[in-house]
């Protein structure tokens, strides 16, 4: 997962404050490469050849998109934020979907479908066993404290601005459904699927939620409480996967999230 992940450039920026040079990239591929290449020699590797295969489609996506972003000139957070967005949604997404060509799995087995949104949650003792019905409401009121109270103290909104941060909620909940979509794509769905047959699905889950805070020290929520807030979300956004066997509840609270960073976003730019 680390090769695949933002650990290294996290590792390059905070040694060397200096950004990751291109050729991380390259050497991240060739990596993954290399294990899907030992998985497919080695019958011990081999039921995890389709998770690194998984893995090297998405780093190479990531390359050709940062590419085609470092080619093109965006003007504004909020035309940065929709680009971003939409180039992984194609490049990134797509290659990873091609992974998937001739590996027999089908839409329900990489969550691609609604999912019984009333499942029951298994969750610790210590904490109510609500249906998912019930839970995934609750989750995104208290996520959506959560981020709030880091974005606060990260990007500093203006609540005098919240009303003109307000304006922007049709385009905040268009960036929200196709983020959110992409992502639970990304991180969720795909590696799930490959990695959960191969080591169980709670080894799995773990592994997945570290990779989507890892790769949210640059983003929203950013930095090493970005990194947390974002892993336990995705842990949560995972399990509602796992239990419900869908993605619908992972998206809808997703999305709620992404809609409250894009108005508290609005309001630190003005």
């Amino acid at each position: 997962m680390l090769p695949a992940s933002g650990f290294g450039a996290i590792v390059w920026s905070t040694m060397l404050g200096t950004d990751p040079p291109a050729w991380m990239g390259f050497l991240q591929v060739s990596i993954l490469a290399a294990l899907v290449l030992l998985a497919g020699a080695s019958p011990r590797w081999r039921p995890l050849r389709g998770y690194f295969l998984a893995l090297t489609a998405l780093a190479a996506g990531y390359v050709v998109g940062d590419k085609v972003s470092g080619a093109l000139t965006w003007e504004g957070w909020q035309a940065r934020m929709f680009a971003n967005t939409l180039i992984h949604a194609v490049i990134s997404c797509g290659f990873l979907a091609l992974s998937l060509v001739g590996s027999g799995l089908t839409r329900r087995d990489v969550y691609l479908v609604k999912g019984d949104m009333a499942a029951p949650s298994h969750l610790p003792r210590w904490v109510p066993h609500l249906p998912w019905s019930r839970l995934g409401p609750l989750l995104m009121v208290i996520l959506a404290v959560g981020l709030a109270i880091q974005l606060f103290l990260t990007v500093h909104p203006d609540l005098h601005l919240a009303g003109r941060a307000l304006l922007s909620l049709p385009a905040a909940l268009a960036f929200a459904a196709i983020n959110a979509a992409q992502e639970e794509f990304r991180y969720r769905a795909v590696l799930l699927a490959r990695l959960g047959p191969a080591v169980g699905s709670t080894q799995a889950l773990l592994v997945t939620s570290v990779m989507f805070g890892l790769d949210h020290w640059f983003g929203h929520p950013a930095g090493p409480s970005g990194v947390l807030l974002a892993g336990f979300a995705g842990y949560l956004w995972g399990k509602s996967m796992i239990e419900t066997r869908g993605s619908a509840w992972a998206w809808l609270i997703h999305a709620f999230q992404d809609v409250v960073i894009y108005l508290l976003i609005a309001a630190a730019k003005g």
